[in-house]
């Protein structure tokens, strides 16, 4: 077994230990920016791949960069969408990664210039790099003004701040997360145009080699790659202590460590590494930028490919090498029996979540995949080519020197649960002096702890202890993953218990292996990127209500099969009874999968159902290209209600606002309860200015909601509308209607005070 696996083990160690040196070049001066790649380097992540990085900076020549990339192998650099019209020139480039999937690119003006939009800029000078002078982001932006490109006056970028403070330019091009720091430091008021707010959020800090490259030396590409990438993960993950090594080694712009800092922060946001989607490179935000630039007459090209301008790893992976390390091993999951919903038997066949999702990737691999009932003394592999992997899960990264882990393959919802004799509550912060369980496998009681001070949190083993705790008013209420908690009531039809609120908290479903299998796992994890919501979903809903009923009629069968036999009035009785349990089967699992998608004081949807609507209304919209608006809401004054008033009257309000709001819409659109006192509308087949006469219709609807305990209480909300964009995500999408609804509720504090 150890001879077959041989050649390809020597064949890593080999690529491994190449001692190849590469460049690459920086489109800024150093600062946090770039600090992956300075991660990557000090901690030895590009010298584990055999790589020698020289990191060069800026030196204002970006067409030179562009043109050593193209010329050179061993060459890599950093651009801005302007990428994409360097490729449509018969440039030969590929793009690897994008670090920031916002721009923090935007120009600053002084506030005494009085130039504050785009439309301002007319005839006035802005310092701009000549990369992003082609940057999509600010084109689109001064053009959706109704400005001409040729009546700015653009010029070269000395990266002095100076130039905008002694007014030798009008507009000075910058990053979010530096320029505003050194302009707040120093008390100078000025005015921020930003391309995101007029909804124009384009790719930034994009890392890019030639075809050449590619072509010649793939794997050492793929490596660069991902110790790039792991350098990112590191230095967002340690903002402290990489700030550090930048400002000990490379500041050369001679920046505090508080600038660091807030430059770090700012950045992390842009990069959506909460959203696992750190360097995804989205191929319809390609597309729509190859469109716009189409539109300014710089791409004459018809037919461009945005795919062969997108590295594509799996190409690099399934070389000859790789797939005779597929043919010549077997890969099995290792599973444990009667772990419901996981992993169980009905009738001798091995169901579960685990068991659909390592189906599911054997099909993305085209690879047949094993399944093996896991012994506790077994080691995942040994030294066999049988390459053994396990599920594991956790609420953070794991980070385990002796396993390796893929990517997250889906996020299972944290609820609690409480005796049906307890209040209701909707968050945690309005509970104190009582105690609450957790599931020890969360690993989240720190957090709760820090977050929620009054509450007495405890870790308990198992839901079984758990809910005896609950029975016996030993805790108020058990924490843990839905499924865990919807089977314990469902199996053992428990009606004095039930799920009461879903947590922010996700419990993220991994594979685990050996550090030997690296190359499986990350073959996994190509497998993983390539799995749609809908099949993550479709794998997901069909455990949210765990059915027993044919376990319970296989029990009633032979329970009663003699009988059966002899008197047809037994029969029927039986029959009855087994209608009966069936039918309050049913009634079980309709309630869970209710208490798993409504909220339980409002009675709407809560805000994972309402989430998820809006990524199925994504997916319809890449599909057949429809069209829906968002409406983003919250209470006004919501918070001295509960604190004068009481959370009884808070909660009064906010079930007849949910109520008013839902009988004033269409059966087609969908409302959720977002948190608190915040709420989410969904409008399918609906614009903008449509969504806007609904808000008008739903402001005078709430005005006059009158409430029963308080008749002189005055309800009102705050509203942020906004239209689905191709280049839109949720987040996106979302942080777009709560600005404009920060907006409004501005607007109302600052009439309430007039």
């Amino acid at each position: 077994m150890i001879i077959k696996i041989l050649p390809i083990i020597l064949f890593f160690i080999v690529t491994l230990n190449a001692n190849q040196k590469v460049t690459l070049y920086l489109d800024w001066l150093n600062q946090f920016q770039f600090a992956g790649y300075y991660i990557a380097k000090e901690k030895g992540y590009y010298k584990d791949l055999g790589i020698d990085i020289e990191i060069k900076e800026f030196q204002g020549d970006y067409n030179s960069i562009i043109k050593n990339v193209i010329s050179n192998e061993t060459i890599y650099a950093i651009g801005k969408s302007s990428l994409i019209l360097d490729n449509n020139q018969d440039k030969n480039i590929i793009l690897l990664s994008t670090i920031f999937q916002k721009s923090p690119l935007i120009l600053l003006t002084l506030e005494s210039s009085n130039i504050k939009t785009p439309k301002d800029l007319e005839n006035k000078k802005v310092m701009i790099t000549s990369d992003a002078k082609e940057s999509a982001s600010v084109n689109a932006m001064i053009l959706s003004q109704g400005l001409n490109l040729n009546s700015v006056n653009f010029l070269e970028h000395t990266f002095d701040i100076n130039d905008l403070l002694n007014k030798k330019v009008d507009a000075y091009a910058g990053y979010l997360s530096n320029e505003p720091y050194l302009l707040d430091k120093k008390n100078i008021k000025y005015n921020i145009i930003n391309p995101s707010d007029y909804n124009f959020d384009f790719f930034e800090g994009i890392l890019f080699t030639s075809k050449k490259e590619l072509s010649n030396n793939p794997t050492r590409v793929l490596n660069f790659n991902e110790a790039s990438l792991k350098g990112w993960e590191y230095a967002f993950n340690n903002i402290e202590e990489s700030v550090k090594i930048i400002y000990e080694k490379y500041n050369t712009q001679n920046k505090t460590l508080d600038e660091l800092i807030f430059e770090a922060n700012i950045l992390k946001d842009l990069s959506n590494i909460k959203e696992e989607t750190l360097g995804t490179i989205n191929l319809n935000k390609i597309n729509e930028i190859n469109s716009f630039y189409k539109f300014l007459g710089l791409n004459a090209q018809n037919n461009f490919d945005a795919e062969s301008l997108i590295f594509d790893k799996t190409k690099v992976l399934l070389n000859k090498d790789i797939n005779s390390y597929l043919r010549d091993n077997q890969f099995t999951l290792l599973i444990e029996n009667n772990k419901i919903p996981y992993s169980f038997k009905i009738t001798n066949e091995q169901v579960g979540i685990e068991i659909d999702f390592w189906n599911l990737l054997s099909e993305k691999t085209n690879k047949a995949f094993n399944i093996e009932e896991r012994l506790s003394t077994k080691n995942l592999n040994i030294f066999t080519n049988n390459i053994k992997v396990q599920f594991k899960y956790s609420t953070k990264p794991i980070k385990n020197n002796k396993f390796v882990y893929t990517n997250s393959i889906a996020k299972i919802p944290i609820v609690m649960a409480t005796k049906d004799n307890k209040n209701l509550i909707n968050n945690l912060e309005y509970l104190s002096n009582v105690t609450v369980g957790i599931s020890e496998k969360l690993d989240l009681i720190k957090e709760l702890q820090q977050n929620y001070p009054k509450i007495n949190f405890i870790e308990l083993n198992s839901v079984d202890n758990a809910f005896n705790k609950l029975k016996n008013d030993e805790i108020y209420g058990f924490i843990d993953d839905i499924y865990s908690i919807s089977h314990k009531i469902n199996y053992e039809n428990i009606k004095n218990i039930k799920i009461v609120q879903t947590l922010q908290y996700n419990l993220n479903i991994y594979l685990e292996s050996e550090n030997i299998n690296k190359p499986f796992i990350n073959l996994l994890n190509i497998a993983i990127s390539k799995l749609t919501n809908e099949e993550k979903n479709n794998i997901l809903n069909a455990y949210q209500q765990i059915l027993y009923h044919d376990k319970t009629n296989i029990i009633e069968i032979l329970k009663y099969i003699v009988p059966l036999f002899f008197l047809l009035s037994i029969f029927m009785f039986l029959n009855y009874k087994l209608n009966s349990e069936i039918k309050k089967r049913k009634n079980i699992e309709k309630e869970l999968l209710k208490l798993a998608n409504k909220d339980s004081l409002t009675n709407i949807y809560n805000r994972r159902k309402i989430e998820e609507i809006c990524e199925n209304e994504i997916d319809r919209n890449y599909r057949y290209n429809t069209i829906f608006s968002i409406i983003f809401f919250d209470l006004n004054d919501f918070k001295p209600i509960n604190d004068k008033l009481g959370h009884h009257i808070g909660d009064e309000v906010l079930i007849n606002v949910a109520q008013t709001i839902k009988k004033n819409i269409r059966n087609s659109d969908s409302l959720g309860r977002w948190g608190g006192d915040e709420f989410l509308i969904i409008l399918p087949e609906t614009n903008l200015e449509q969504a806007k006469k609904t808000v008008t219709h739903l402001e005078k609807k709430v005005s006059n909601i009158i409430i029963d305990s308080n008749k002189n209480l005055k309800i009102s909300c705050s509203f942020g509308v906004a239209q689905y964009k191709k280049n839109d995500s949720f987040d996106s999408l979302m942080e777009k209607a709560d600005k404009l609804m920060y907006a409004s509720k501005t607007i109302y504090k600052n009439k309430k005070k007039g």
